[in-house]
């Protein structure tokens, strides 16, 4: 029941991130906040 809870609220926010556009501030934002590591 849990997971598919988590799977119903991951989906909305999917859904809801669907119809948003991205500004060069968020590409900027996104950036300066995520680490991405490659082995």
């Amino acid at each position: 029941e849990l997971k598919q809870t988590i799977k119903n609220t991951s989906s909305g926010l999917l859904e809801s991130f669907r119809g948003l556009t991205v500004t060069n501030e968020d590409v900027s934002y996104i950036f300066k906040y995520t680490t991405m590591y490659l082995e």
